[in-house]
């Protein structure tokens, strides 16, 4: 009966294998024109999937990606965002802004009954000499499979408390 449970639940997990690419929707450019520029520099390791899913034991089960990729993300995130805050400082001329991405991913810690969804980013953001350290996380906790929804909902919790954090920078 054991074993017949062991090969019912691979089964079941072997038929939620294969990658995931979660759409995530760019911001409208406020007023037509940017008064932030960002470059945006993306520390992580190359070539090393950032986001995953994995099965009871460490099983992989997929790579997650985003379209469009994290750093277009996080370039039309911070843009749209310090726009706002200059206008409302009254500044009129474009303003350069650096970010590094040191960490954005979605990865998944798995016990027999549930999957807990964990978003992390990490960015630092710079400006004349300036460096402000940005930190979204979130954690959601599923009983089925981690599905492109639940990880879309994990990554824009993380992204509203980036935007908290860039509200803070003076």
């Amino acid at each position: 009966m054991k074993y017949l449970a062991l090969i019912t639940l691979c089964g079941f997990l072997a038929g939620c294998t294969g990658h995931v690419a979660v759409k995530m929707p760019l911001q409208e450019i406020p007023n037509g024109n940017l008064l932030a520029r960002l470059k945006v520099n993306d520390l992580r390791t190359p070539g090393v999937a950032a986001s995953k899913r994995e099965a009871a034991f460490g099983v992989p089960m997929g790579n997650i990606t985003f379209d469009p990729p994290e750093a277009r993300v996080v370039k039309n995130l911070l843009e749209v965002e310090l726009t706002k805050i200059l206008r409302e400082k009254g500044v009129q001329s474009p303003q350069d802004y650096v970010c590094d991405i040191v960490e954005f991913g979605v990865n998944t810690n798995t016990t027999p009954l549930y999957w807990d969804v964990i978003g992390r980013i990490k960015l630092v953001l710079k400006q004349n000499g300036k460096e402000y350290d940005l930190f979204g996380t979130r954690t959601e906790r599923t009983y089925l499979w981690p599905s492109e929804s639940i990880i879309k909902k994990v990554v824009d919790e993380s992204l509203k408390q980036i935007v908290t954090g860039v509200r803070q920078v003076p």
